[in-house]
């Protein structure tokens, strides 16, 4: 949508330093008000986009029509938002950011990825990331020097891990160092990146022993993106978790500015709680699993069925109906289990005991072995070099990601021992590793069995008639839970599913 003059000046308004106090920032439409005795603010929803002068509200899925831009007094400096790092989490940051109304310069040192972006081909799968790109891009740059005069800059390069699932810091680090010749004295520093506890406070020390004439705030934003669903939670959070130096820092107005188009609570905390509590939620997220697993292998044993379990479960007020509560291969996909190889550390080095965090990784390696023992007994027994159809590359549905997933090992341990072509969306692997289909009823065409390793929405809306008529051998292995089992015992298949009775 293209932008008027005066609409370009109320926008670049909108991050500038205001004159006012710092406990409060007024906009036409209302004021939000900074409460020191509480830990949760919430910005007025008056203080974000508007059209035609009434507050519109925050949108809830990334698929509704995008709000107009922000109309908002103008204070004094620059209003352009700095964001760096160019992966999956900058280019959704700074997306977004662009979608709600303010002007985003976006860097990153890779020249591949801004000519990508620049050209509306984000390097990410992610549902409605395109969309929203189309319809107003940030100014994507190689150039560091762009960040010059940026009110707010965020960091929001993903932390990469390594081989053992461990923090590299390294390539953070890099972009940090890029930074900080052109941060402004005054500006707002954010990260967003995943960093273990302790990390921001001693990057804030280091900042300033370094530039001893910045000034500006330094802050941790919890970032709790869910990749296949990152856009509509950037854009409609249930609430923003900031860290701060102190545990009841005032924000400052710049930062109001950039939060209130998101009409939600904003939890106030130190860094280290900031820092804890993002790990401390995919702790919380990996303790479900592991207990799902637990149970799952209950139900097997004893012949009770954990889908007749799962709805109880649910209906119980301090359990709930959005419990995390799912079987599966293991954790997979890299952040989770990223959090839980820090908090390890963490415990060791401060002396506490990790037990549970040792279970739950020493369990998610184990889950593994269901897949091995339905195969071979379903698929591989008596069958000298079966075709063997796989659904599902990717380690979850709506993205390309097959970090750690369960696919990979699997076409390892097949390789010489059968004939495997796979069906995934999205997510590819090259032509030496597996044979690929274009379609999931071509990849069952004339096999001796099928395996299912991804919860994408279109194999549980299969023809399951058409499955078996297509398959050679009846045998299902869904080790997702994407099928529904009623459907395809209907349709003759052998359904084996993990929390269900043989």
């Amino acid at each position: 949508m293209p932008r008027s003059r005066a609409t370009r000046a109320s926008i670049r308004a909108v991050l500038r330093r205001s004159s006012a106090s710092r406990r409060s920032v007024r906009t036409r439409a209302g004021a939000t008000t900074w409460r020191s005795s509480s830990d949760a603010w919430r910005p007025a929803r008056g203080a974000g986009p508007t059209t035609g002068g009434s507050p519109q509200r925050s949108p809830r899925s990334s698929r509704r029509p995008l709000p107009r831009r922000p109309t908002v007094e103008p204070n004094a400096v620059s209003g352009v938002v700095g964001v760096v790092g160019l992966s999956h989490l900058g280019i959704v940051t700074s997306a977004g950011l662009q979608s709600l109304g303010f002007t985003v310069t976006a860097v990153d040192a890779d020249a591949d990825a801004v000519k990508a972006l620049a050209a509306g081909r984000p390097p990410v799968h992610e549902p409605g990331l395109a969309e929203l790109l189309a319809r107003g891009a940030p100014a994507f740059t190689a150039d560091y020097a762009a960040l010059r005069g940026c009110g707010i800059v965020l960091v929001a390069a993903d932390t990469v891990t390594d081989d053992h699932d461990r923090s590299e810091l390294a390539p953070l680090e890099a972009h940090i160092d890029k930074v900080l010749p052109w941060l402004a004295g005054d500006a707002v520093l954010v990260l967003m990146s995943q960093v273990p506890v302790g990390y921001t406070r001693e990057l804030a020390e280091r900042l300033r022993a370094r530039r001893p004439d910045f000034r500006g705030p330094v802050h941790y934003w919890v970032e709790t993106l869910v990749i296949g669903d990152a856009v509509a939670r950037f854009r409609a959070p249930e609430r923003i978790i900031l860290g701060g130096a102190t545990a009841a820092w005032e924000p400052d107005p710049r930062l109001a500015a950039l939060l209130a188009p998101f009409g939600c609570p904003v939890l106030r905390m130190s860094y280290e709680s900031a820092e804890l509590t993002k790990a401390a939620i995919n702790l919380y997220l990996s303790t479900s699993l592991t207990f799902a697993n637990a149970l799952a292998d209950l139900c097997e044993a004893s012949g009770a069925s954990m889908r007749a379990i799962l709805p109880a479960l649910r209906s119980d007020a301090r359990i709930g109906p959005r419990a995390y509560i799912r079987p599966g291969l293991g954790i997979g996909g890299g952040n989770l289990e990223r959090d839980l190889v820090n908090l390890r550390e963490l415990a060791a080095r401060l002396g506490v005991d990790g037990a549970l965090l040792e279970l739950i990784l020493a369990s998610s390696r184990a889950r593994y072995d269901w897949l091995t023992r339905s195969v071979e007994r379903h698929l591989l027994a008596g069958r000298p070099q079966p075709r063997i159809a796989l659904w599902g590359l990717a380690y979850k549905k709506n993205t390309a990601s097959t970090r750690n997933a369960p696919s990979l090992r699997l076409l390892a341990d097949l390789r010489g021992r059968a004939q495997v072509v796979a069906y995934d969306p999205v997510a590819r692997l090259p032509a030496d590793v597996v044979t690929a289909a274009a379609s999931a009823l071509e990849a069952v065409r004339d096999a001796d069995g099928l395996v299912v390793l991804t919860d994408w929405d279109e194999f549980a809306t299969q023809d399951l008639q058409a499955v078996r008529i297509a398959l050679r051998g009846p045998v299902v292995v869904d080790a997702v839970g994407v099928l529904d089992a009623a459907r395809a015992g209907a349709a003759g298949l052998t359904y084996v599913a993990i929390g269900e009775p043989a």
